[in-house]
């Protein structure tokens, strides 16, 4: 049997659930900084998604790789995404908008703020619908 361990870059103690796919079937769900999955020889599809429903709909954001573990073999994933500074960016953006329910803005810096601010958030998540399925990079380092 192979080993498979995959570990996650964990900023905060709280984190959504990774749902961890192999050949398109669910296997569990990582909630942890590493999970280890022991598994047989061969050729899988492996994927790492974070599901979110909106009443009947349901939408993802992830990544996959195809893997080839043999006997005994012990493989790490990393799991990591693209998109920091996109990321950073929005989080500045929801601490002004927070700011903004308690003060505001002067006259022609209220509009400039607006249009920059939904323009900016438009554009978020329109790159995220476009790189949903590629979202999470998942690189490789062996041990054998």
């Amino acid at each position: 049997m192979a080993l498979l361990i995959l570990h996650r870059k964990q900023w905060f103690k709280l984190t959504l659930p990774y749902w961890v796919f192999i050949n398109g079937q669910p296997v569990g769900i990582m909630q942890s900084k590493e999970v280890s999955l022991q598994i047989p020889e061969g050729q899988y599809e492996l994927c790492i998604r974070i599901l979110f429903r909106f009443f009947k709909w349901q939408f993802h954001i992830g990544g996959s790789k195809k893997i080839y573990l043999q006997d005994d073999e012990h493989l790490h994933l990393h799991i990591t995404d693209k998109e920091r500074w996109w990321n950073i960016l929005f989080d500045i953006d929801l601490v002004l908008w927070l700011a903004k329910l308690f003060f505001e803005l002067p006259y022609p810096w209220n509009i400039i703020y607006e249009v920059v601010s939904n323009g900016f958030f438009v554009i978020w998540i329109a790159r995220i619908w476009l790189i949903r399925d590629r979202y999470f990079l998942l690189k490789e380092e062996q041990e054998h």
